[in-house]
């Protein structure tokens, strides 16, 4: 079944246009990544698929319906939630606090708060904690986390509110080779529950994950395929892989 679709969206900053007659359309419990190089278009499209960016043109559908002209928190309440490059965790908190302030929808952290101290909140608590793997941490600071700790923290932020589809921008960058391994085995275990949508450079880490692979350049779509279709691809490898390949 088909969770999301783009359907010839444009997105223009006057004459430029940042995304050109773009479709897209990603399965229910599918893992996508999204390739291209810088400027391709690939954060414009994720902006505008969670309405943190107004489309120029185009739709957009979520289990077919219409989400082109709807805010960013009304979005977010169909289940679309987002993972950004950089971590925005509350670092005087401790891991579990950032996991309660997550737990609801309200601006106001104190409400989620309460809102978590019901069994529902520490039953998706426990879950999280699970997926992403830091049991022993729940009372560390989250100031004082390596970073792949608390790139895996802001993971399970997002997690706790059990979106349907789940938005990660670069969620390797700056990891170690080991954490890296670690993020692949956290986001397989998440396929099939949630749908992703994963902007990622690193080849490597995309081979240990992808379903589907979506390249863009110039805001247009290159090429689509598995790994495997997409580094075979001769566009692919003109304009972003390079004539050897990324290994």
């Amino acid at each position: 079944m088909t969770l999301l679709e783009l359907r010839n969206v444009q997105k223009k900053y006057g004459d430029y246009a940042a995304i050109d007659d773009f479709s897209l359309s990603v399965q229910e419990g599918e893992l996508r990544c999204l390739l291209g190089p810088n400027g391709a278009g690939k954060t414009t499209c994720m902006d505008l698929i969670v309405g943190r960016q107004r489309v120029s043109g185009g739709q957009i559908l979520l289990r077919g319906e219409d989400t082109t002209a709807q805010a960013e928190h009304q979005i977010v309440r169909r289940g679309v939630g987002r993972k950004f490059q950089v971590p925005a965790v509350f670092k005087e908190l401790s891991v579990r606090d950032n996991l309660e302030v997550a737990f609801g929808r309200n601006k106001d952290p104190f409400r989620n708060m309460a809102v978590f101290k019901r069994s529902a909140g520490i039953a998706r608590f426990d879950e999280v904690m699970e997926m992403i793997g830091l049991h022993d941490r729940r009372y560390a600071i989250a100031g004082l986390l390596s970073h792949g700790e608390t790139q895996w923290l802001e993971i399970g932020m997002v997690l706790m509110q059990n979106p349907s589809l789940l938005l990660m921008d670069e969620p390797t960058a700056g990891m170690t080779e080991r954490e890296t391994y670690k993020t692949s085995q956290i986001l397989n275990a998440l396929k099939g529950a949630h749908t992703l949508i994963v902007v990622e450079h690193d080849m490597s880490f995309v081979r240990e994950i992808a379903d589907v692979v979506t390249v863009m350049h110039q805001g247009k779509l290159l090429a689509q395929g598995t790994i495997q279709e997409i580094e075979a691809h001769a566009k692919v490898k003109e304009v972003y892989l390079g004539e050897e390949g990324i290994h």
